[in-house]
């Protein structure tokens, strides 16, 4: 394409030109850039979690998932309920990840908020075959302290106890993926 320069050049030969096209482009290039940076950004320390275990018979035993516990490898803490549409959608990604990032140290769990309690629970585990924690947010405490607006809610903790990824709603695969492999 040839630009014409001097008294004949239209609005158009400018806006393409080297002079303005490239600048524009970095600095489009620089905000999706920045935008990507702050969303897995460290986001301050993570509100504390300790909530009981839901067993295979849909009852509150003496386990728990502590956070503090996790400290030294990533944590996705996933809040969620079984009649919520998007939770349905994202628990089988969280599975997926979950068997792929184990053994790298990636701990993954489940904070439910059913109000029909926790006897809802283990039908929804055996259908999508979730094997990390399933936990129960009794009183909706934990909800609170997390500042959940919205199911499902995913964040990523670090092994520092940070969090460094929030998204409510549903999300990719390889967007958490890629979070997950920057903490690691």
């Amino acid at each position: 394409m040839t630009v014409r320069d001097g008294p004949d050049e239209t609005l158009l030969d400018k806006l393409l030109s080297e002079r303005v096209l490239y600048p524009v482009l970095g600095l489009c290039l620089a905000a999706v850039m920045a935008f990507v940076i702050l969303r897995r950004s460290n986001q301050g320390p993570a509100p504390a979690l300790d909530l009981a275990v839901i067993d295979d018979r849909g009852e509150l035993g003496a386990a728990r998932v502590r956070l503090q516990d996790l400290r030294g490898h990533p944590v996705i803490i996933d809040f969620w309920a079984t009649w919520c549409g998007p939770c349905r959608v994202m628990t089988p990604v969280l599975a997926r990840l979950h068997q792929r990032y184990k053994r790298r140290g990636l701990s993954v769990v489940g904070v439910n908020v059913d109000e029909a309690g926790p006897s809802v629970v283990p039908p929804f585990r055996a259908q999508y075959g979730i094997e990390y924690p399933l936990v129960y947010d009794a009183r909706g405490e934990a909800s609170q302290r997390w500042g959940i607006e919205g199911l499902p809610t995913m964040i990523i903790v670090d092994g520092e106890g940070n969090v460094r990824y929030r998204h409510a709603g549903t999300t990719s695969e390889a967007d958490l993926a890629s979070t997950i492999e920057s903490l690691l």
